[in-house]
C-alpha cells in the first residue's frame, strides 16, 4: 500500500466514527498538531520548526482535505506564514482541483498581514477566502484594506482584554454562508490549550518527531503560559483520551484518540 493510501485509510477511518460531536451547535474539531520527544512544537519566541517527516506530512496533508476548514491563531500565522492548504496529494489529485478546505484565524487585534499567504492564494482559482474572526474594537481601516483584499472579517463580541470565545466561533461556523461540518484546528500553542481546556475536542491527532529541541522551544501546552486572545471558563483537568491508537508514518509516530466528554 502507498503512503498516500495508508493516509487516507488511516484518517478516514478515525473521522468516520465521530457521530456526535462535543460542540452541539459546532463542526466536529479535530485538534492536530506535530511535536517533539520533549514535547515541543516550535523553537525559541515560536521559530517554525520542521519537525514532521515527509510521510506524516503525507497524513497531515490527508487530513485536511477532509475538513472544511483550518483555525489557527494570529500567533502560528505571523511566525510560520502557513498556506493551510492540502498539498502533498496522491497521483492524479491535483492541489487547484480538489476541495480545499477555508482558512480561518482568530485575531482579536486583526493584525493579519496584507502579504499573508493564505490572502494571496486567496485570488487564485480553487482556493477560498481567509475567515478572520477578531473583537468589535478592531482597526476598521485595516478591515477595509483586508477586505478589498479577499479577506472575510467577522467580529464578535470581547472582554475588556479583547479575548474571543471558541464555542461562539463555533456556532456561527457550521452555519451558511461558512457551513463548516468538520474543523481542523493547528495552534499554535494557545488555541491548542484552550480547545482541549474548554473540552471542545473530538479527535486528537499528535504527530511525535523522534527529536528534541530543548528548553527554549515552546511546549504544546505550557500551565505556566496566559492566553490574550480567547476567553474561556477553563477546568483545571485536561480531558481524557479513548481508543487510543497509534501508527508510524516513516520515522514519526502518530497518536490518534478520540476526547471523552
Amino acid at each position: 500500500m502507498s503512503i498516500h493510501d495508508r493516509a487516507k485509510s488511516f484518517c478516514s477511518s478515525l473521522l468516520e466514527n465521530i457521530v456526535n460531536p462535543k460542540s452541539k451547535n459546532g463542526p466536529i474539531v479535530t485538534l492536530t498538531y506535530a511535536q517533539s520527544l520533549d514535547g515541543r512544537i516550535s523553537g525559541h519566541h515560536g521559530k517554525q520548526l520542521a519537525l514532521s517527516c515527509e510521510e506524516s506530512f503525507v497524513m497531515t496533508h490527508r487530513l485536511r482535505t477532509l475538513h472544511d476548514g483550518i483555525l489557527v491563531g494570529i500567533g502560528t500565522l505571523l511566525n510560520d506564514n502557513p498556506r493551510l492548504t492540502a498539498r502533498l496529494l496522491g497521483p492524479g489529485e491535483l492541489e487547484s482541483t480538489i476541495s480545499q478546505p477555508r482558512p480561518i484565524i482568530l485575531d482579536s487585534q486583526l493584525r493579519f498581514p496584507l502579504s499573508s499567504k493564505v490572502l494571496l492564494q486567496s485570488k487564485t482559482n480553487g482556493y477560498k477566502s481567509p475567515l478572520i474572526f477578531t473583537s468589535y474594537k478592531h482597526d476598521s481601516d485595516k478591515r477595509k484594506l483586508l477586505e478589498q483584499e479577499g479577506a472575510v472579517i467577522v467580529p464578535i463580541e470581547s472582554n475588556k482584554n479583547g479575548q474571543l470565545s471558541i464555542p461562539h466561533v463555533l456556532s456561527i461556523l457550521c452555519l451558511p454562508p461558512f457551513s463548516i461540518s468538520r474543523l481542523m484546528v493547528e495552534g499554535g500553542a494557545k488555541i491548542i490549550k484552550s480547545f482541549l481546556k474548554i473540552n471542545m475536542v473530538d479527535l486528537l491527532i499528535v504527530t511525535i518527531a523522534p527529536v528534541f529541541v530543548g528548553a527554549n522551544g515552546i511546549l504544546a501546552i505550557d500551565e505556566n503560559s496566559t492566553n490574550s486572545q480567547i476567553e474561556e471558563e477553563v477546568n483545571d483537568d485536561l480531558p481524557k483520551l479513548v481508543n487510543v491508537k497509534y501508527e508510524q508514518f516513516g520515522r514519526d509516530i502518530v497518536l490518534a484518540s478520540y476526547v471523552l466528554s
